[in-house]
């Protein structure tokens, strides 16, 4: 099974279990608050930001007879502005239902979709639509691991998503602050990533009282198999930190209005998924009495509207905001306003002094580097922050973990007296891994063991070549035994550079990444190595990236002895390796020092960053316990 067939069968997996056995009425409802706090997190609006003064300023107003138009800008962050048109009736005698509607990503945005909120305006609605984080005229940026490679997004837990949902959170606000607006009957809409939106905002915010995307839905499954992820940017999806698929997003809308629109023929959302999604979706419903609530409704056509969708649309807005139950026959007009005019700014361009380009940087708020008083307090923290890791980043890493079925070979013998084995394993269901093992045949049992991943570039993994244990500067194998594990993405399962792109921005759409995957496999490796006859203390090495998966695979695991690092990367900022939320725990450094009181070994200068660890180790007494060597060969087991 290659790389992508075995995250296929995973997201297979997880698609086809989501919302499969649901309590009772009674069960799903004293879940709920817990199920809302997982879905913000994931969006990154939990605890939700601070709802600061908005600074809403109308820069100018169009009168249409029938209508007005109210040019604005508001600052859901502070210093962050979002351009939006407000579309009202012109004249009102009463509070009116609302709608915000989110503009998919047409780069006239809501120039582009200004017919939808019109015909809500005409129809006895007040309706705001909102420019998307960098279309239209706003700022911002929402192609960090799509365009740029930006793989720390997944390590920050930050999605673009969060930013808009936010935004249309806020937008409520707004609106219930209006004396035509009548708070109790707000409705959200939108096509494509405005879709997306809808879902996500009626999800994490219980005042939509009516939910309707269009042509935005499918499973985790489809996204990854058909590998329609590779044409969505990052807004499409939340930070998974729980495993969760689309049918448990729109559950937790249950049993508000859900109104559901899609075409045959999308390519980004088919229909064995979307149908798929509100099938589950309705069985929450129905725990309610109310599967009469949820609706899909779907045409023939490319991904977009038509106009039956729209009039469907348009008449379950008119029930369930208005109790209006005449189905809509009017679909939109034809008379467009030019751009122009509806432009917020003058130059169709936010201050020079707005952030929401900068958002990424700042929307996640992360911990400061951990307070270390003493020892006590020390191990308080170590404590909760593994807690935190085994429950988000490393939720699919058991404790313990079941011997794999493996299969031995012998791989011969150098003159030296040390010899050689390779160890075939499954590390998950359907996905085969080698790990290899040299041993001094004279030492006397148990020898120390250190083990290392093979790195992705080598050309070589016989004899545990491949991972910097060997060579001039390798370890002294008189004494030691040397073990590499060929974590997956190396070795037999080496990648590409187009399909590597495909799988870390799929993983994180299962709750994984890849080198969270490459740490289990490190871990699958080692429960191998550690079993054959003669193997006493484990130790784990890691240069580069590799540091990392040694980090973490001995925190993971406190039976590993030791922690030797050679030119480890510093950071999970920029230059990667990304394990989803890792840095709302701690960077490399902090995280290192997770181990304590467990060595730490450092061959070469100690990089600068690490002195934060090392610091910590002194203040806690066991500043002996960080060590530095000149070279691997120097090496010798801690104590031993």
């Amino acid at each position: 099974m290659s790389l992508f067939e075995s995250l296929v069968r995973r997201a297979q997996e997880l698609s086809s279990q989501s919302l499969l056995m649901l309590p009772n009425r009674e069960g799903w409802e004293a879940g709920l608050p817990e199920r809302r706090r997982q879905w913000r997190e994931m969006l990154g609006i939990e605890p939700l930001p601070e709802r600061t003064e908005m600074h809403p300023t109308i820069t100018g107003v169009l009168d249409r007879r029938n209508f007005v138009v109210e040019k604005l800008h508001f600052q859901p962050i502070p210093s962050c502005r979002i351009a939006a048109n407000v579309y009202r009736p012109a004249r009102i005698e009463a509070p009116l239902p609302a709608v915000v509607y989110l503009c998919g990503h047409s780069q006239r945005a809501k120039f582009h979709y200004q017919l939808h909120p019109r015909w809500f305006a005409e129809h006895g609605y007040v309706a705001i639509i909102l420019d998307a984080i960098q279309i239209g005229e706003n700022a911002g940026f929402h192609h960090g691991t799509n365009r740029n490679q930006w793989w720390h997004w997944f390590s920050q837990a930050y999605t673009p998503a969060g930013v808009e949902v936010w935004a249309a959170m806020r937008a409520v606000d707004y609106l219930e602050a209006r004396p035509e607006v009548d708070a109790h009957r707000v409705g959200i809409t939108g096509l494509s990533g405005g879709g997306t939106i809808s879902w996500f905002a009626g999800a994490a915010d219980e005042r939509f009282n009516v939910v309707a995307p269009v042509c935005q839905t499918g499973t985790m499954y489809q996204h990854i198999a058909e590998r329609t992820v590779d044409i969505h940017c990052d807004c499409s999806f939340p930070i998974n930190l729980y495993g969760w698929d689309h049918p448990e997003v729109a559950a937790l809308i249950a049993p508000r209005p859900l109104f559901v629109d899609a075409t045959s023929e999308d390519v980004l959302f088919r229909p064995y998924a979307y149908r798929d999604v509100v099938q589950r979706a309705r069985m929450v419903y129905r725990l309610y009495g109310r599967d009469d609530l949820v609706r899909l409704v779907e045409d023939i056509g490319p991904h977009g509207y038509t106009p039956k969708i729209r009039l469907e649309l348009f008449s379950w807005f008119e029930r369930y905001l208005k109790s209006v139950e005449a189905p809509a026959t009017e679909d939109l007009a034809t008379d467009p306003i030019p751009d122009d005019e509806l432009a917020v700014y003058p130059d169709r361009r936010p201050p020079a002094n707005d952030r929401l380009g900068e958002a990424d940087r700042f929307f996640i708020v992360l911990p400061e580097a951990p307070r270390v008083e003493d020892r006590e307090q020390w191990q308080r923290h170590r404590r909760q922050a593994i807690a935190q890791l085994r429950a988000t980043t490393f939720r699919d890493v058991p404790p313990e973990r079941m011997m794999p079925h493996v299969e031995a070979r012998p791989a011969g013998q150098s003159a030296g007296g040390f010899a050689y084995r390779t160890f075939i394993f499954e590390s998950e269901p359907g996905l085969t891994l080698r790990a290899h093992l040299g041993f001094p045949l004279e030492a006397p049992a148990p020898f120390p063991l250190v083990v290392a991943p093979l790195q992705a570039d080598s050309r070589r993994s016989q004899n545990v070549e491949g991972t910097g244990l060997t060579g001039a500067k390798g370890l002294r194998t008189e004494k030691i035994a040397a073990g590499s594990v060929e974590v997956r993405g190396t070795g037999a399962t080496s990648i590409g550079p187009g399909i590597e792109w495909t799988l870390r921005r799929s993983y994180p759409l299962v709750g994984q990444t890849l080198p969270e995957r490459q740490t289990f496999d490190l871990l699958r490796g080692i429960d191998v190595l550690r079993r054959q006859a003669g193997a006493g203390p484990v130790a784990l090495y890691g240069t580069g990236e590799a540091a990392a998966l040694a980090i973490y695979a001995a925190l993971l695991d406190e039976s590993i002895s030791e922690v030797i690092l050679e030119a480890p990367l510093t950071t999970h900022w920029n230059s990667a390796p990304e394990f989803l939320g890792v840095l709302r725990v701690g960077d490399l450094p902090h995280n290192l020092a997770l181990l304590f009181p467990r060595p730490i070994t450092f061959v070469g200068e100690i990089p600068e960053a690490y002195r934060w660890t090392q610091s910590t180790y002194e203040t806690c007494g066991e500043g002996s316990r960080v060590r530095t060597i000149g070279s691997l060969r120097e090496w010798a087991l801690f104590g031993g």
